[in-house]
């Protein structure tokens, strides 16, 4: 993983709660096995692919190089659950490369496997960090985002921009989307700068408040199964200056399907409170996580959850961003494809 080229690992936790720099060390580990000449990495999630059967894809043979097998949201498992993944890294495969990768911690057991087999990569705050630490963790992650873009700002403005953008962090979901939608608003604001610091007037001109609102819109419209309102908020989040990026939509609605998946999983009349204590949501976001799911399809959250997951891995493949002009006409396609299969989750279908 570093500049000196030491020696692949048999696995990497990659994880934490600055989801850029996850996603970018993911990238960095994919280029250097396809520079190493091995396969086409295998994408699996861990919503939707059990520990053993992640550990049987790893002991395949491999007849053309090294596999990398890279299982998204790792952290979903259930410490029970890891048993057959913990065995497979006392004795891994030395033709297979494993990344595990979430916001969140996978559980204890795996994650001292991984550290005695490979090494475990952590970026954010700490993960015991308050509220008041996570804001200020992402005061930093915005202004070193904008000098990665080959921008410049001072804190009072990334103070700013992080009061006009995030909503309080609580929890590792949270500031994994909050540095998601900075690291979007520093490479916009770095672009339009014209080589400027980032300013005041700048901000207040380009970064639209609260840019999760509009990605909460779209979760109603899709859990409301109205396919017109639906179009109309992806219109609106895809178009204009103030756009979000692809990996900003897709994890806000990741977050809401996993309210309702757990609202759900309370059963038919899980209250506010209830799914308060399950996830940490709180107010009006909870409430309205428990309305919703009592109103869905048995079973529909989880369901929405397992597309979304489906959709993480379609924004990563490069044949998805070969389908237009360019690689927002890709994405663009890719999450239209999966609001479809969303609209008929909640109208009681199944995807095609």
């Amino acid at each position: 993983m570093s500049q000196a080229r030491e020696p692949l690992l048999p696995v990497y936790a990659i994880f934490g709660e600055d989801r850029p720099k996850v996603e970018r060390t993911v990238a960095r580990l994919v280029r250097r096995v396809a520079d190493e000449g091995g396969m086409e990495s295998e994408r699996l999630s861990g919503l939707e692919t059990p520990p053993a059967q992640v550990a049987e894809s790893c002991q395949a043979l491999s007849f053309g190089g090294v596999r990398l097998v890279v299982v998204d949201d790792a952290d979903a498992w259930r410490a029970g659950d890891v048993d057959p993944l913990v065995d497979y890294l006392a004795d891994p495969n030395p033709q297979t490369v494993l990344a595990l990768v979430s916001a969140g911690t996978v559980p204890q057991r795996l994650l001292q496997a991984v550290e005695r087999a490979g090494r475990a990569l952590r970026w954010g705050p700490d993960a015991k960090a308050s509220v008041r630490e996570r804001r200020k963790w992402l005061e930093g992650h915005f202004a070193a985002e904008v000098a990665r873009a080959g921008g410049s700002v001072n804190s009072s403005v990334a103070r700013l921009v992080v009061e006009r953008v995030c909503t309080e962090p609580t929890d590792a979901q949270k500031t994994s989307l909050n540095a998601m939608m900075l690291t979007s608003e520093a490479e916009k604001l770095v672009a339009l700068s014209a080589g400027r610091p980032v300013d005041r007037e700048m901000v207040l001109s380009l970064v639209a408040p609260n840019p999760e609102a509009r990605v909460y819109e779209l979760a109603d419209a899709l859990v409301s199964g109205s396919a017109r309102a639906t179009y109309d908020r992806l219109n609106d989040l895809a178009g204009g200056d103030d756009r979000s990026a692809p990996q900003v939509i897709l994890m806000g609605l990741m977050r809401h399907y996993r309210a309702l998946a757990a609202a759900q999983a309370l059963g038919p009349r899980a209250s506010q409170d209830a799914l308060a204590e399950a996830t940490g949501l709180r107010g009006f976001p909870a409430k309205k996580a428990a309305e919703q799911a009592a109103a869905l399809p048995a079973g529909a959250g989880e369901r929405g959850l397992v597309r979304l997951a489906r959709l993480e891995l379609e924004l990563r493949v490069s044949s998805v961003a070969d389908l237009g002009t360019s690689p927002d006409d890709g994405r663009r396609f890719a999450i239209e494809r999966a609001a479809r299969d969303l609209l008929a989750i909640a109208r009681g279908g199944a995807p095609d």
